[in-house]
């Protein structure tokens, strides 16, 4: 008969320990079930525990663990990739007719394809289009500047400037 040691988790090796120690919950085995391993999975599609499930672990795994749930909730605070305020200002090239179209967008790829759909009335003769730029904003305000100065001769002017090679190899020509 085993011993309560072996049938409570150990391994060979000792406990496990590291990244994958987390994904393994400890059960008591019954004595006596053949193909049985003490390691189970849990049930949760989590890679990291509940806080209240870390107790379960050795001292240098609840370390680890519990930095994992910091950087997570962390990332979470400071990451503005995660919030839904997304504000994008994007330039089109006409390659019909070799002008540009500025315009601002909360969902970029949705208003990409309406461009490309013809469901815009400013660019729907204007296709095939090309987008050769765009800005991401987390503030509407900061974006909708960007947009009218974007418009503007001198905000143009500088566009073109920084675009300048890429405006070559779509065959567009400075006036």
């Amino acid at each position: 008969m085993a011993s309560d040691h072996e049938v409570r988790g150990s391994t060979p090796l000792g406990r496990a320990h590291g990244p994958l120690a987390q994904l393994v919950e400890h059960r008591p085995l019954k004595a006596g079930v053949q193909g049985s391993s003490p390691w189970r999975l849990t049930e949760s599609d989590s890679a990291l525990p509940e806080e209240d499930e870390v107790g379960k672990f050795d001292l240098p795994l609840k370390i680890y663990i519990l930095s994992m749930i910091k950087i997570k909730s962390d990332l979470i605070k400071t990451s503005d990739v995660l919030l839904n305020n997304k504000y994008y200002i994007y330039v089109l090239f006409s390659i019909k007719d070799h002008k540009f179209y500025v315009g601002f967008s909360t969902n970029l790829k949705n208003r990409l394809r309406e461009h490309a759909s013809g469901l815009v009335v400013s660019t729907r003769n204007r296709r095939p289009l090309k987008l050769i730029h765009y800005e991401y904003f987390i503030d509407k305000a900061d974006a909708k500047a960007r947009e009218v100065f974007l418009k503007s001769g001198f905000g143009r002017s500088q566009l073109k400037e920084a675009l300048k090679r890429t405006l070559v190899k779509l065959g567009y020509k400075s006036s």
